[in-house]
């Protein structure tokens, strides 16, 4: 989203439109969930995907109709019955998709500006967009402390949105005064802090980047923790392990920790900082033995078995892997998936 959105903003500033392409609802098996945006540049090329196929198609197609009237519109797509039809689609569900047309207004630059640092600052909010009405739509985005940028869709909506959408990590659709509404969560990426910055922390950095992870990463040398090691990187600080692996680190419910130092004794000392925080993950590299070795020494500390049992050790799926490059899709995939349980 970060992305998408910061090509937005310069887009915005030369001057130029974009239509944006947003699934608003989904039911079923679609090629992408609610949230899932693309956007259509005036010379018909795009950016992010909507889950390609005839309905990515189709909506490309509509994007000059799009630029030309700046009249908004809801696209619907039925899937069902594809495959029974010789359709070559794995999926069979229906999609709804939104496109809009982004002009470089002032409004809008506000907005998307202000969204953008949101985003940057890893905060949260909400894009409130109206879907019902004619020409271009009306569209704000509602900050944490209840700030509101751009034009107030009225007390009614702001206090069914804070409601409806208090804790959602997917769009939602609400109906107010009998006009629809589409609640976007600006959801920064989960954070993911890696304690080592060895052999296998460069490529699970850099895949972890990839799939929307915001990296940091922490080593007590300093040519193990700068920015030229690890380029991909949102932060990279070099510790003082005597004062903590964590060392005043925000570390919240989505946030991500692995741990993969150069040394039995520096792992035991990040997983105890690490079992201390609420993180959603936390994952130590090492063989059976080595993790039992630290496990005894943290229950003799006091820790319980109930602590440990948050903890993904080995880490990583059961793939087989060897290499360095092999045990960072290990690692990845499996905060994939905790990602994908955490948010569901």
């Amino acid at each position: 989203m970060i992305e998408l959105i910061t090509q937005v903003n310069d887009l915005l500033a030369q001057g130029r439109s974009v239509v944006a392409a947003t699934i608003v609802t989904n039911e079923g098996s679609t090629p992408r969930t609610a949230g899932s945006k693309m956007l259509i540049f005036e010379n018909g090329s795009i950016a992010g995907t909507i889950g390609g196929g005839s309905s990515e198609g189709m909506v490309m197609a509509a994007g000059p109709t799009i630029f030309a009237s700046g009249q908004a519109t809801l696209m619907d797509f039925d899937m069902t019955g594809q495959a029974d039809k010789g359709a070559d689609l794995i999926c069979g569900g229906k999609m709804r998709v939104f496109l809009e047309r982004l002009d470089p207004d002032a409004a809008t630059k506000e907005l998307y500006a202000a969204l953008a640092d949101l985003l940057r600052r890893g905060g949260r909010g909400f894009v409130i967009t109206a879907l019902d009405g004619a020409g271009t739509p009306d569209r704000c985005l509602l900050l944490p402390n209840g700030t509101v940028i751009g034009p107030h869709p009225g007390e009614a909506v702001l206090t069914k949105a804070k409601s409806w959408g208090r804790g959602i990590l997917a769009p939602i659709v609400i109906t107010c005064d009998d006009r629809r509404y589409y609640l976007e969560p600006a959801l920064a990426p989960d954070p993911l802090i890696i304690c080592g910055g060895g052999h296998v922390s460069r490529p699970t950095g850099q895949l972890a980047t990839t799939v929307g992870f915001q990296v940091t990463v922490l080593d007590d040398r300093p040519e193990f923790a700068n920015a030229e090691r690890f380029p991909f990187a949102a932060k990279t600080a070099v510790i003082d392990p005597d004062a903590g692996w964590l060392p005043g680190l925000p570390i919240g419910e989505n946030a991500f920790v692995v741990i993969v130092t150069r040394g039995h004794a520096h792992d035991k000392e990040a997983l105890a900082e690490a079992l201390r925080t609420p993180a959603c993950y936390i994952g130590m590299i090492g063989s059976i033995p080595k993790r039992d070795a630290v496990y005894a020494r943290l229950l003799a500390e006091g820790f319980t078995q109930k602590d440990l049992d948050r903890v993904h050790s080995p880490i990583g799926l059961e793939i087989y892997a060897e290499t360095p490059e092999e045990i960072a899709v290990s690692i990845v995939g499996e905060l994939i998936e905790c990602r994908a349980r955490h948010r569901s």
